[in-house]
């Protein structure tokens, strides 16, 4: 039996090998902004944003940069929601 380079298991589970931590260190940011925003509205009585970044913090403890499917998730819901969230304060 040949022994495999490991990737095609990798791959199976979500995770590529030398899996470029940029974008991890971006997703990251992404949802770190985002917490801080959901917790200052909250402390200014918003409740509703709790919820929110009860959601961004436990996305963020589960992010494992070796998982791009999972960073790529990250970048394609919470940043646009990010970008949004800035446009609004910048008007």
């Amino acid at each position: 039996m040949e022994k495999g380079t490991g990737n095609d298991d990798a791959k199976n589970m979500g995770q590529l090998p030398n899996w470029n931590g940029a974008a991890y260190e971006v997703a990251r940011d992404v949802l770190l902004q985002l917490i801080g925003h959901a917790a200052s509205q909250v402390v200014a009585g918003e409740g509703e944003w709790s919820e929110k970044r009860d959601r961004w913090t436990s996305l963020l403890n589960s992010l494992d940069p070796r998982d791009a499917y999972s960073v790529q998730e990250v970048l394609d819901r919470e940043a646009p929601v990010l970008k949004s969230i800035t446009e609004g304060l910048n008007q």
